[in-house]
């Protein structure tokens, strides 16, 4: 399995698939997709697209006011699902944080993959909120080791 950057373009039919099926196209075009500090990464087998991370660098004034990097528009296909798909995308957006001087990565998570970052070592918030269409979501934290000391 190949993790490389893709521009935004390449991870609309993803998006699309499995974060907003019933949604057009242009919904699945987020603002700041195409500013120079976001980065697409992609999980490419036999020449497919089969799992997309977004990493905007974009902090969140309620956690702190630090250098934060907001993960969105994780997906994997179905049928590679359970296969460490995730981690590794999570580990290349990780490093591309930490290469960037993060304090800490931030992601809006939906509430059934709490456990996916749980197990990454991210805080899990307890409140449970909405984001239409999408459903339930929880906020994940996870603190850069220079941060942390």
């Amino acid at each position: 399995m190949l993790i490389k950057q893709v521009k935004s373009a390449d991870t609309l039919t993803l998006r699309q698939q499995i974060l907003l099926p019933n949604s057009d196209i242009n919904a699945c075009i987020f603002e700041g997709d195409d500013d120079k500090s976001t980065v697409h990464f992609a999980a490419i087998k036999a020449g497919a697209i089969v799992g997309i991370l977004s990493i905007f660098q974009r902090s969140n004034s309620s956690i702190s006011n630090k250098k934060g990097f907001q993960l969105r528009a994780m997906a994997v296909v179905a049928e590679e699902r359970g296969k460490g798909l995730g981690l590794q995308l999570l580990s290349a957006a990780e490093k591309h944080a930490a290469n960037n001087n993060a304090d800490y990565i931030w992601a809006n998570a939906k509430s059934d993959a709490a456990g996916f970052y749980r197990k990454a070592n991210y805080q899990i918030d307890s409140e449970v909120f909405e984001i239409a269409p999408v459903g339930p979501h929880q906020k994940v934290i996870k603190h850069s080791n220079k941060s942390a000391g």
